[in-house]
């Protein structure tokens, strides 16, 4: 992996933020530029611009040598954040620094910046390519970036289409790299927490129902600068700039809802359950926000799993009622996801709520509470005064659960100080030096494809769509869309 800046030049254009470095608890060569990985940063808008102020700047391992975007204003906040990203540090005015001074220290890691992403992958010599642009555009930019030899980590959700996310594997396959997908969840260590507590201590017993939805109040749409003149470069790309900054709210260009927050959720469903669903149903309508906007503004969604002893999320029971079949009970069984998003009601929030026979356990960015069932002899329930607890018969005895326990919830504790932005980024990193594969590979992305453009098509054609398994099977290996590590 070369470098486009020699360490000799970097130690002597430099050298007077090494300072600074020290001073913000940073090793300033604990990795030398030349054991970096080389990344261009294609679509620089609100996610792009947040990719590489939060995650990208948080790993070391990484530096930007290019960034690319449509639109100028966008492009040139890009070079500027990705200067900061790949200094390591925040050199901020009042830092110690004349401005000539910060801005000469700046200069020795400034990007290349590009209008096309096609011109930036002929003439940068690049690692790895971070695409943040609309939706639509996601399949050609990773298929063009795959076949130049780049690792790729794309925006979720990977493709407006199921056939182009199933083209994205292909190329996986014969390319030898691989596509991370932004479903950054994969890397929060509650979520890995969570799911080890159901898969292997059986916390939650056998989990039953999901619920889940994000709502907010807003009218989504992104502020444009009227007074901005389109130059030659932009012209050629941005027709109409209401369009472009607004992709999320038209059908050429969006899935709405399910593929720009639904997917997020579609996703932590299928790893936890490690099934794909076999059928949804859906409706949804565009009630609120009339403002020239073609993508819904509130969906209901239900997602149907059929759940073998071949998953991982499946749980084998013992008998509750002298009325249950034995032989029956530990047969396949069908988990139901329950989704709503909604735009105009924040009061629920974002969240996933998943019910087990023996608990529930509550799940957002957030954090994450376990919710013991009265019903269920489980490890996490709290003593308290007979005043304050619940005597419940179970089959393992009795057992007492405090009402603290039973209604508020018992915290998951985490342990990690970084963002999960950065957190994925760093494995972004680390997979491609060590030679690793990501969590959130090319068949998480395919699999959440597939369950929101279902939901999608279910939606429109009012109707209960059919998921074929032969969506997401190939004729050579792929690699595991469930892994915790």
């Amino acid at each position: 992996m070369k470098s486009n800046v020699s360490r000799r030049n970097f130690i002597k254009t430099a050298s007077t933020a090494t300072g600074l470095m020290v001073m913000a608890g940073k090793a300033p060569f604990s990795y030398a530029l030349n054991d970096k990985v080389k990344v261009g940063c294609v679509g620089c808008g609100g996610q792009g611009s947040y990719h590489i102020k939060d995650g990208l700047m948080g790993a070391s391992d990484i530096v930007i040598t290019a960034v690319c975007d449509a639109y100028g204003p966008h492009q040139r906040l890009a070079v500027q954040l990705a200067q900061i990203s790949n200094a390591g540090i925040a050199l901020e005015p009042g830092q110690g620094l004349t401005e000539e001074q910060r801005q000469k220290a700046l200069a020795a890691f400034k990007p290349k910046s590009y209008y096309d992403y096609r011109e930036m992958l002929e003439k940068e010599e690049l690692d790895a390519v971070v695409i943040a642009t609309p939706l639509h555009t996601h399949y050609q930019i990773t298929m063009d970036s795959l076949s130049a030899g780049k690792y790729v980590f794309c925006e979720k959700t990977m493709c407006y289409e199921i056939e182009q996310a199933r083209d994205i594997v292909k190329k996986c396959h014969e390319t030898g790299k691989w596509v991370q997908v932004g479903h950054q969840r994969r890397y929060n260590p509650l979520y890995n927490k969570a799911v080890m507590m159901i898969w292997e201590e059986g916390t939650i017993g056998r989990i039953v129902h999901i619920d889940a939805q994000w709502h907010r109040n807003n009218d989504w749409r992104r502020p444009i600068n009227k007074d901005h003149k389109l130059n030659s470069q932009e012209a050629r790309f941005i027709k109409d700039l209401e369009r472009y900054m607004n992709w999320r709210l038209y059908k050429e260009s969006s899935r709405g809802l399910l593929t720009e927050l639904a997917t997020h959720q579609l996703d932590i469903v299928a790893w936890f359950l490690d099934a794909m669903p076999r059928r949804v149903y859906g409706c949804g309508s565009l009630d609120y926000w009339r403002d020239g906007r073609e993508i819904h503004d509130s969906i209901n969604m239900i997602y149907e799993f059929d759940i073998t002893p071949e998953n991982r999320g499946y749980r084998a029971i013992n008998a509750r009622s002298s009325y249950q079949d034995k032989m029956a009970i530990n047969q396949p069984y069908t988990v139901q996801l329950a989704y709503s998003s909604i735009t105009a009601n924040a009061k629920k929030g974002c969240n996933e709520l998943i019910q087990g026979d023996e608990g529930t356990i509550e799940l957002s960015e957030e954090g994450g509470s376990f919710y013991p069932e009265a019903t269920a002899k489980v490890s996490w329930g709290e003593s308290g005064s007979a005043e304050q607890t619940a005597t419940v018969i179970t089959s393992g005895g009795t057992l007492k659960l405090s009402n603290k326990a039973l209604q508020e919830g018992k915290p998951i504790v985490v342990d990690n100080t970084r963002s999960v932005d950065q957190l994925q980024f760093i494995r972004f990193a680390k997979d491609i030096k060590e030679g690793g594969v990501p969590k959130a590979n090319q068949m998480v992305g395919l699999r959440a494809t597939i369950m929101a453009l279902a939901g999608y098509q279910a939606i429109e054609e009012r109707r209960m769509v059919e998921i074929d398994p032969a969506l997401y099977t190939f004729d050579f290996p792929t690699p595991d869309p469930s892994t915790v590590s």
